[in-house]
């Protein structure tokens, strides 16, 4: 399905964890793939056709250099606990695409336009909302994220541009940032124990990152006019608490120890009950679905983790 995509194709914000799994994997098929980067470029590494650029300030030289006919927007700022800059979080996941589609639209250059959105769009809503639900934001960076697939709802619904916006659950895999929960569990097991964990009825929807590749190239191949700047969700469906996840990493790697889990009190953003996509909408009218069981992902991670030591 990759070689069918329009190209040349610009994967932005390719030195992220997702970002650089999508590059990675395009790269696997077809040259004329460009990914940009932005000081660090740790998981580019021997990789061809990166760019370094700020693109918050210098966005008409990557479309003028690299004309590209789709674009992936990994682009992001605010969604780790670390990244608390307030105007960072609106000048980035706001103005910036703001800009961006603006100048993509005068110059004519990109067909194609895929965002990375968040779960987080929807706020205090956990339990499966669907892509229409009100979006109740409960943090800046909520709202940020929200602000932009409205933004990509102008732009599509009445601008006639081919372009939507994922909302992505919880994303794990290989390159995840050390400092996330998968990364610490994995590594931990590696040494035969557990890291810190949260309470344990928090829950998540892990959905492995190479699924959630596929469904950026299922979205460039798949939106027809319809659904033009549309939201779709991406995850698995399934709610994990943390105590099950916990208990499968256990069993997959022998923890010879229990797990042990922290009585802190929880932060505004975690949730218990069924927090998990609906992904009725993304399974119709992209093809798409998360075919990675969690073990499995889990062991994948693992590997990797193992060849990296």
């Amino acid at each position: 399905m990759i070689e069918t995509l329009k190209g040349p194709i610009l994967v932005m914000g390719a030195s992220g964890f997702i970002g650089a799994n999508l590059f990675r994997k395009l790269l696997n098929v077809r040259q004329d793939v460009y990914g940009t980067f932005f000081s660090k470029k740790d998981r580019l590494k021997g990789l061809p056709n990166i760019i370094e650029v700020d693109l918050t300030k210098y966005p008409r030289t990557t479309l003028n250099e690299v004309k590209p006919a789709t674009v992936f927007d990994l682009v992001t700022y605010g969604a780790y606990s670390s990244e608390t800059d307030t105007e960072r979080i609106y000048e980035t996941n706001v103005i910036f695409k703001t800009r961006f589609m603006e100048l993509m639209s005068k110059l004519k250059t990109a067909q194609c336009y895929i965002h990375a959105g968040s779960s987080s769009e929807y706020g205090e809503q956990a339990n499966a909302p669907t892509e229409d639900a009100p979006l109740l934001a409960n943090s800046h960076y909520a709202v940020s994220k929200a602000a932009t697939s409205a933004l990509i709802h102008y732009w599509g619904r009445h601008r006639g541009v081919r372009c939507a916006n994922l909302r992505l659950y919880s994303v794990y895999g290989p390159m995840e940032d050390p400092s996330r929960l998968i990364p610490k569990l994995v590594s931990s097991a590696l040494a035969g124990m557990y890291p810190p964990l949260v309470d344990k009825n928090i829950s998540r929807d892990f959905v492995y990152v190479d699924d959630v590749c596929d469904a950026f190239v299922k979205a460039a191949v798949n939106l027809t006019p319809n659904f033009y700047g549309h939201s779709f969700n991406v995850g698995t469906g399934t709610s994990t608490p943390i105590e099950n996840l916990a208990l499968i990493a256990k069993s997959l790697f022998n923890i010879p120890v229990d797990p042990t889990f922290s009585t802190m009190e929880n932060r505004h953003w975690d949730f218990h009950g069924e927090w998990r996509a609906n992904t009725n909408k993304t399974r119709r009218y992209l093809d798409w679905v998360a075919k990675t069981p969690i073990y499995e992902g889990l062991e994948r991670t693992r590997q990797w983790t193992q060849q990296m030591i």
